[in-house]
């Protein structure tokens, strides 16, 4: 196989960003008392407010109704419930919000934050010559597979009608302003979910091809969660997300893309919105979400570690990073952008992103007469037929992947339907064609983090694992492992043909990093892909086994539950064949390391308890949780200080689409 593609995605010039959050939405009453419930920090950390708040409540399996009825009867109003994640949302006052705190029934209540977006200004690119075979070279992908028979929900602000997607947007549902998923047309009024869409899988219409997207036939379902000034809700989001997961055979959906987030104000373990993403990953959708872009301190130019955002701490889900390139085909010019947010997770010290994508210089269909084409007309570029938008983030990678991914689906199930096809002879009577199994989340990760090409920076050191996960994704090689995988065979037999570990990349063979990175531990050998390991299969949150001590509720059927947590056994995981598991990513090598209490700078960032690590402080109490520094390369150990003008989060509970200010990226 070749690399190039006649028709591919290509990068121009930037912006869409994140403001400084400002305060959002009435703060938390200080009503827990002796309480049960645990309160997350956003929560936990502001005194009163006046009038009523909006929370998300999780409560004990089969326990909806009654804490529903229990809240009604205080005078408060349900405003949705998630069965699928024993959720509800509701406005409560102070006195409901007691009572729910010192409910038996209630496990969890957490603040259901502002979703917003904001761009920025940035310069426009007049050479262009580069950019038609630079994406689409970047990823080595050739016109093999359109996405004609996927679906990616699209859960942003609305996809709006363009040349790029006629006839290809299956469905525009509303989740804004109480209207609870209802239909409308087609529509995009701020800009940014269109973006996406179009680098996952606009036709190139509008360019004559020059700008198409990864999947130029891929199916498009807009879910809207983001308004007009790119604002929106927490449970605006997880109710997207339900739908996506209650009606993935209607629309055939396959893959969610999740270009947003929030900063992390509790563990994965109670925070809705991931336990959203990880019943959607159960349920056989992959889940594509954007790190975020708090990599390097705005002010100083110094690198940060610990600003990945929520969803993107969601074990399960591909969390992408921004990767930039210098306008050639080669990889060895390719830098992870200095925007895009590294690990670990905040209060998990899970080890994320998961792999890095282009993200940098990205133009895309433009949504006409949208907020960011109208304010922000420097952003607008004049193509053949219309015209485009130039945008940059850690959103725009994760477009990027949802295509990529979609492709990947397509050539397993083409793959699967040719080896039917050829098992019969002229003598047989054909037999109707069942399907095998789909490719899981988990093994798709395991495929784009195996394949993947590992970036160093200018000086030639490679970027550690919280930088870049397990490196750059290579389409080809990730489109050709889901080709050869057989997933007819058992769990723990071998199910694909051995392929060569490198790709072309202009002149340049770049190998393939042939590891994943499982919970916090590099995982590689031999047999790592050739083997349909038990790992991958849809009941297993990624990183179960070395994560072993906490219990994921009800976020599935029980029987599907794994137990994971903070300690470093992987004695849950077995791995057949040939597989080395490597030192500890986050933590390094021995626990012993450490002193019973850890402390960057001046604040404590977590306290070993036992062979546990408690991992974090409150973001929105300390607001200065990003580690700014550099990894300490002989152990490694996450290491930098914590100064207090280094605030990247303030006290705001937004939760934001994910892109930069500023150009030059």
């Amino acid at each position: 196989m070749s690399p190039g593609w006649a028709k591919g995605i290509v990068g121009a010039v930037i912006a869409l960003a994140l403001c400084t959050p400002a305060h959002a939405g009435p703060h938390a009453a200080n009503v827990r008392g002796n309480g049960r419930a645990h309160f997350d920090s956003a929560l936990a950390s502001h005194q009163t407010f006046d009038g009523s708040a909006t929370v998300i409540i999780t409560v004990r399996d089969g326990a909806a109704a009654d804490v529903r009825k229990r809240v009604e009867g205080h005078g408060n109003t349900v405003l949705k419930q998630h069965n699928s994640i024993n959720v509800l949302s509701a406005r409560v006052d102070q006195e409901g919000l007691a009572a729910l705190a010192n409910d038996p029934d209630v496990e969890s209540i957490s603040s259901d934050a502002d979703v917003t977006a904001s761009a920025a200004l940035a310069g426009l690119t007049t050479d262009t010559s580069f950019i038609v075979s630079d994406l689409k070279q970047k990823l080595a992908l050739g016109n093999w597979f359109t996405g004609s028979s996927v679906t990616i929900a699209v859960i942003d602000s609305g996809i709006a009608p363009t040349a790029d997607s006629t006839g290809r947007v299956v469905g525009t549902f509303d989740f804004t302003g109480g209207r609870n998923g209802a239909a409308i047309a087609a529509s995009d009024e701020y800009g940014h979910g269109t973006h996406v869409a179009g680098l996952a899988g606009a036709s190139g219409a509008v360019s004559a091809g020059a700008f198409g997207g990864v999947v130029p036939g891929v199916k498009l379902l807009a879910l809207k969660v983001l308004d007009k000034k790119g604002a929106g809700k927490t449970s605006d989001v997880i109710a997207a997300v339900n739908f996506a997961v209650a009606n993935r055979d209607k629309f055939n959906i396959r893959v969610i893309n999740l270009s947003l987030g929030h900063p992390i104000y509790e563990s994965a373990v109670t925070d809705p919105l991931v336990r959203s993403v990880e019943a959607a990953a159960r349920a056989g959708i992959v889940v594509v979400v954007a790190a975020g872009n708090y990599g390097v301190n705005p002010t100083t130019g110094q690198a940060g570690y610990a600003g990945i955002a929520s969803p993107g701490n969601a074990p399960s889900a591909i969390t992408v990073g921004a990767a930039s390139n210098a306008g050639t085909v080669r990889r060895t010019d390719d830098r992870v952008a200095s925007f895009s947010s590294r690990g670990p997770s905040w209060f998990d010290g899970y080890a994320k992103p998961d792999v890095v994508a282009p993200g940098s210089n990205l133009l895309s269909d433009l949504a006409a007469g949208s907020t960011l084409a109208a304010n922000y007309p420097s952003l607008v570029y004049q193509s053949a037929y219309g015209k485009l938008l130039k945008l940059s983030g850690s959103s725009m990678a994760t477009g990027v992947v949802s295509g990529l991914v979609a492709a990947m689906i397509e050539a397993h199930d083409y793959a699967a339907q040719q080896r039917y096809e050829s098992s019969l002879t002229g003598r047989l009577k054909k037999i109707a064609y069942a399907p095998p199994p789909a490719l899981t989340p988990n093994a798709i990760k395991a495929m784009l983090q195996y394949s993947a090409t590992p970036l160093r920076d200018a000086s030639g050191v490679r970027y550690d694992a919280l930088t870049q996960g397990a490196g750059e994704v290579d389409g080809l090689g990730a489109i050709a492992l889901a080709y050869v995988a057989d997933t007819a065979q058992l769990p723990g037999t071998a199910w694909m043909t051995s392929l060569p570990a490198l790709t072309l990349f202009g002149t340049d063979v770049e190998p393939w990093s042939q590891q994943i990175i499982w919970g916090t531990r590099v995982v590689s050998g031999p047999s790592l892909l050739d083997v349909n390991q038990p790992a991958w299969q849809q009941s297993v949150v990624w990183g179960a086994g070395e994560l072993n001590n906490v219990t994921w509720g009800a976020m599935s059927r029980e029987s599907d539950n794994i137990v994971w947590g903070t300690s470093l056994s992987l004695t849950d995981v077995v791995w057949a064949g040939s597989v080395l598991e490597g030192d500890n990513i986050v933590w390094g090598t021995s626990l012993l390391e450490w002193a019973p209490n850890i402390v960057w700078g001046t604040s404590l960032l977590g306290a070993v308890e036992g062979d546990n690590i408690v991992w974090g402080t409150s973001l929105a109490t300390e607001a200065d949780n990003i580690v700014w520094g550099t990894m300490r390369e002989s152990d490694n150990i996450v290491w930098g200080t914590l100064e207090y003008d280094n605030i990247v989060w303030g006290t705001s509970n937004k939760v934001t689409s994910l892109g930069v200010v500023g150009g030059g990226l």
